[in-house]
């Protein structure tokens, strides 16, 4: 069936045999954006049109937003990315 045939998400659980739990997976934290942060982010809002797609949403809201928040806390952890291969063991 195409995504289309399903109107509710019921239909496709029954379908697939899929059981939904809905909870509160992380902890609230308060954070204060950069200064940096609040001037782009402002930028995107002032002057593109960011509710004109869903695109532009996620690209000029969504996505600043949580790399913001990844950075804080990705802080000084080593991470390692597809498609990379270390042919030596990385200190």
């Amino acid at each position: 069936m195409s995504f289309s045939d399903y109107k509710m998400l019921a239909q496709v659980q029954q379908e697939y045999q899929i059981r939904y739990d809905e909870a509160t997976f992380i902890d609230k934290h308060s954070l204060t954006p950069t200064d940096s942060f609040l001037i782009e982010f402002n930028f995107n809002i002032k002057t593109m049109d960011v509710f004109s797609s869903e695109a532009a949403r996620c690209e000029l809201l969504i996505f600043p937003v949580l790399r913001e928040i990844y950075k804080r806390f990705s802080a000084g952890r080593r991470r390692s990315f597809p498609g990379k291969r270390a042919d030596r063991q990385i200190p």
